[in-house]
């Protein structure tokens, strides 16, 4: 069963609303004993976890009456995604049922509707956990990711507690809905660029026809910019006949257009979008229209570790992970809104969806924000070898490709996180499947350790960054830090302060990589223990960005770990799951910036006259715009409290996506030395890179000097 891309769809009827429902603990009632149940109510779409039943795995089975009129025309009965097994039930009869969470799915219940205007529908729904003797967490068999395993979730990835909270329920949309007996199921849109500036967009339309019969229709399709006054030149339009047999049939059209308005990141252009809008036709009569938003963009990826290009143009990914819930219910478009507008703030291009496949919704926000999408099939760490798992992994890839196919920000598809046992054997399957399914994206085999490094967090000191580990492309790095102290407070009760460390792990702080590998310090207070932390975040996001990005030439990208907390937690992010900013938000903001200035400073702390010592070492000014900066100014101050101690300005061309050297201090560079002018106390040492009058980006580091301490002659 082919994914459903979401659309505009007429003549539906949406059966969100008060639903019965019955736990069954055990997984043993019947569709025909069930009546004899007590029921409960729940305010369907939603994850169970928020319906009522907290922290229950297993069977829920459904219930909702509705009226609907029945017809001659073929009528369908949708859901937009159900977590994980689903059993359905029409009035009685088996409809079939569906594995997956993240997929639509649909039945043709034209026979079944026909008796009379009352119906009543039954869904059984198993989110199982997993057995930790047997399956889990090594030969896993639900495919969902980090909603089921991962060390960011309720309980980590402690095998007694780490699946609590399921993710189980019917999380979005039930619908029914009428077509036409000749209909078109869906379209995919694939934009070409051409060398003489045109662009040809392949669409490939699924027709079904339902008469039982061939008939000759007339297929449409049009692609036209989103935005009005743009003329016919960026628009095109294509009419075929085609014999359609009975049953499903694939047809496609080329649309050439003239004058196409690309789709950019926000940092490099408009985000130009496109209705693509398809009918058939039969004996004159319109039986079925078809719509999707799609864009005109071309991203070559050959590979992460070369240079990446959008529409032809040089691309630097700035990015973090995105898990912004565990459950998809509550992932509103006020929540997605938020999320889109600090992706923003923080300066990011680009975010990888980690290791699950989100709400539609977001990917539609991503297309009108200009942010480019890695987007993970949801396997995590290890999984079960059986021909039979092979089979669904692949069915449900192709599934995910289908549903988000249309997406401009989808540019990258990768099979497999930290895979383990079966980066040779499965994740072949899936990469081969990934690259016939999809031959317009680069295809990742598997995302590994070799890009995911952790210096200053799991092993050594985050100055190793120097270094580059993970380069030329790093896809996580980064350290956890503490939510504020009254949140802590809120969610952790009387174990905050002094710490239950064990109450702690549960909400996945790591204890050992905070003391003994990053050495913060807690502190007498809460409080201080949380400003800690949050400064230790700052310092190691900042410098490890910054030493990526001022390595231009050896390095193509990066997606720091990670954005949001999915739930109250002490994680990598920096935001919380309330969407409070930590310290490192605002590292992220400034080392993301387009034009980047930054120091290299070797040490922060300096003692009082101590002549020869420079503050740093070099200016380096990175600029990821699309055009030169021409006659830019960088402006660079030592200011304490009460203004600046040292002030200098410098000229700089600054090249197009390159990072340039703008002063490289020597031995005779008195003027940024600790002089004797220079008094102890806390200073910041400050870059502005203005051009044509305007400020277009500031970089600070912390200084600290202090008094020299006199020699002291010792006893022997």
């Amino acid at each position: 069963m082919r994914a459903m891309k979401p659309h505009r769809r007429a003549d539906s009827t949406s059966l969100a609303g008060k639903w019965s429902s019955l736990p069954d603990p055990d997984g043993t009632f019947t569709a025909e004993d069930v009546d004899d149940r007590e029921w409960s109510e729940m305010e369907l779409p939603a994850n169970w976890e928020f319906g009522g039943l907290e922290n229950y795995d297993g069977v829920v089975w459904f219930r909702r009456s509705f009226e609907w009129d029945a017809s001659s025309s073929p009528t369908w009965l949708r859901f937009g995604g159900v977590d994980y097994f689903a059993d359905v039930w029409l009035d009685g009869t088996h409809l079939g049922d569906h594995e997956g969470y993240f997929e639509p799915f649909e039945f043709d219940v034209s026979d079944t509707l026909n008796d009379g205007p009352e119906h009543e529908l039954l869904v059984r729904v198993d989110s199982p956990r997993e057995d930790p003797e047997t399956v889990w967490p090594d030969e896993k068999r639900l495919i969902k990711g980090i909603l089921q395993h991962w060390d960011g979730r309720p309980g980590s990835w402690d095998p007694e507690y780490g699946q609590d909270m399921n993710t189980g329920g019917i999380w979005n949309d039930v619908a029914v809905y009428e077509t036409e007996s000749v209909r078109v199921r869906d379209a995919s849109f694939a934009p070409v660029l051409l060398d003489d500036g045109t662009a040809v967009v392949r669409t490939t339309v699924t027709v079904q026809n339902l008469t039982g019969e061939p008939v000759d229709a007339s297929l449409s399709a049009r692609v036209e910019p989103t935005e009005e006054g743009h003329g016919e030149e960026s628009s095109a339009e294509r009419e075929d006949t085609v014999r359609l047999e009975p049953g499903t049939a694939e047809v496609e059209l080329a649309l050439h257009v003239a004058d196409p308005k690309l789709w950019w990141t926000w940092d490099m252009g408009e985000q130009h979008l496109y209705d693509g809008t398809v009918a058939v036709t039969v004996d004159d009569v319109a039986d079925s229209a078809w719509a999707d938003r799609f864009g005109i963009r071309e991203l070559t990826v050959e590979d992460p570790g070369e240079e990446w290009l959008l529409n032809g143009e040089p691309f630097y990914p700035r990015g973090s992970n995105h898990i912004p819930t565990l459950w998809l219910s509550e992932y509103t478009d006020d929540l997605i809104a938020e999320d889109i507008s600090l992706m923003r703030e923080a300066n990011l291009n680009a975010m990888r969806v980690c290791v699950h496949v989100t709400h539609p919704d977001f990917y539609r926000a991503a297309d009108e924000a200009g942010i480019i999408l890695w987007q993970d099939f949801p396997l995590q760490w290890s999984y079960g070898e059986s021909p039979t798992f092979y089979e669904e992994a692949g069915r449900q890839l192709e599934e995910m490709i289908d549903l988000l196919y249309n997406h401009p920000s989808v540019g990258v598809w990768c099979c497999h996180n930290e895979p383990s046992v079966n980066t040779g054997t499965l994740d072949h399957v899936l990469y081969q499947r990934a690259r016939e399914a999809d031959a317009t994206r680069y295809v990742e085999h598997h995302s590994d350790f070799h890009d995911h490094t952790y210096p200053g967090w799991y092993y050594d000191h985050y100055r190793e960054y120097s270094s580059l580990p993970g380069a030329p492309f790093v896809n996580e790095f980064g350290a956890q830090a503490l939510p504020d102290a009254d949140y802590l407070r809120m969610f952790l009760g009387e174990a905050a302060w002094p710490p239950d460390w064990d109450r702690w792990t549960y909400h996945d702080f790591q204890y050992d990589q905070t003391f003994n590998v990053a050495g913060i310090e807690m502190g007498g207070s809460l409080e201080e223990f949380v400003e800690n932390s949050q400064r230790y975040q700052y310092e190691l996001v900042k410098f490890a960005i910054e030493r990526y990005r001022r390595a231009r030439e050896e390095t193509t990208g990066l997606f720091h770990f990670m954005f949001t907390d999915c739930w109250p937690a002490i994680t990598w992010s920096v935001i919380d799951d309330r969407r409070e900013p930590k310290e490192g938000f605002h590292a992220l903001r400034k080392a993301c910036q387009p034009v980047l200035p930054t120091f290299d400073v070797g040490r922060h702390t300096h003692v009082a006259a101590d002549d020869g010592r420079s503050l740093f070492r070099d200016v380096v000014v990175v600029n990821d715009r699309p055009e030169d900066i021409e006659d830019a100014t960088v402006r660079l101050r030592l200011r304490g409290d009460d203004g600046p101690v040292i002030e200098e300005e410098y000229g700089a061309d600054l090249p197009a996506n390159e990072a340039t050297t703008v002063l490289e201090l020597g031995h005779s560079d008195a003027v940024w030395e600790v002089t004797g002018d220079v008094e102890p106390g806390e200073y910041e040492l400050v870059a502005d890179v203005v051009v044509d009058g305007e400020r277009v980006a500031r970089n600070d580091e912390r200084i600290t000097v202090v008094e020299r301490v006199a020699a002291q002659k010792i006893e022997l």
